[in-house]
């Protein structure tokens, strides 16, 4: 009895002893299928991270709440970039998912092709085989999903370039009557400090309808009185701004018979109105405040 016990046991760890390279065959197709369906795991998943990304940059470029962003202004994408610079990146980076997921697709194929050939004639690595299978159709809605979500990534791309390019335009038209503005507004502001300056004898004032004599009896004690529209083409320009001085041709005493404010003047006319020396102007805006058309009559 115990001689069969030992005969069994010699048979049974022979039968072990022929099976073991089998075992560890079947144990290394095992393997490398596991390791197929890893790589391929690691494959899908980068792109899955890699689409996040992409969406994430793009939420960034658009900027809160899906607004536009002002040009100039550069997101966490690339600090250094311009909004259409950033948008480029992103239209590279759908470009690469999609090949990717051209990549993985092959890899789908050429890596069912290696387990089918390792599976062939075992019937244990069968089901190994239809585990595979199921794990590649998952893979492959994966990547469906995946070509659905590029496509979407492009719309939104093509949809942020077409918003950038209204901008611009709209940004154009802004700048092209900003600076519209900004010329009439130096030139409301130009005409507004223009005054006129005219200095001559009351002979010569009145032959230029400058002045006019009114008033008086029988010819006498008549007035010079500024003429109601002058011509402008009669007087000199100055900007009252700029102009703090009015030197006389003469030193002969002189009279202003337009409705300045004299009292603005460095040295106001005397008692009887005459004033020499010129005129020196120390409040502009009080001095010019009745009348832009300064008028001086030779005594």
């Amino acid at each position: 009895m115990r001689r069969l016990i030992v005969l069994v046991a010699t048979v049974a760890l022979v039968a072990c002893d022929r099976s073991k390279p089998q075992l560890e065959r079947t144990l290394k197709q095992v393997q490398q299928i596991s390791a197929e369906k890893d790589s391929l795991l690691r494959d899908v998943m980068a792109t899955s991270q890699f689409i996040a990304d992409v969406n994430s940059d793009l939420a960034k470029v658009r900027g809160p709440g899906g607004a536009v962003p002002v040009a100039g202004k550069a997101s966490d994408v690339e600090n250094s970039l311009t909004p259409e610079q950033q948008r480029d990146a992103i239209r590279a980076k759908i470009t690469e998912l999609s090949q990717r997921l051209v990549e993985n697709e092959s890899k789908l194929a050429a890596s069912r092709a290696r387990v089918k050939a390792l599976a062939a004639g075992n019937v244990a690595l069968g089901a190994q085989l239809t585990a595979y299978d199921s794990t590649i159709a998952g893979f492959k809605s994966i990547i469906g999903n995946q070509k659905s979500q590029i496509e979407a990534l492009t719309e939104q791309v093509n949809t942020l370039q077409a918003e950038n390019a209204s901008l611009n335009q709209e940004k154009s038209q802004l700048a092209g009557e900003k600076v519209q503005l900004t010329e009439s507004l130096a030139e409301l502001i130009a005409e507004r400090n223009k005054v006129y300056i005219v200095i001559g004898t009351r002979d010569e004032l009145v032959k230029r309808h400058v002045v006019e004599l009114s008033g008086g009896f029988l010819g006498f004690g008549k007035t010079i009185v500024p003429v109601r529209d002058p011509d402008v083409s009669q007087f000199t320009v100055a900007d009252r701004t700029i102009l703090t001085q009015v030197p006389f041709p003469t030193g002969k005493p002189y009279r202003i018979v337009s409705r300045q404010d004299v009292e603005s003047l460095d040295t106001p006319p005397g008692a009887d109105g005459r004033i020499k020396g010129g005129l020196k102007i120390v409040n502009a805006d009080k001095f010019w405040a009745a009348s832009k058309f300064l008028i001086v009559v030779e005594q």
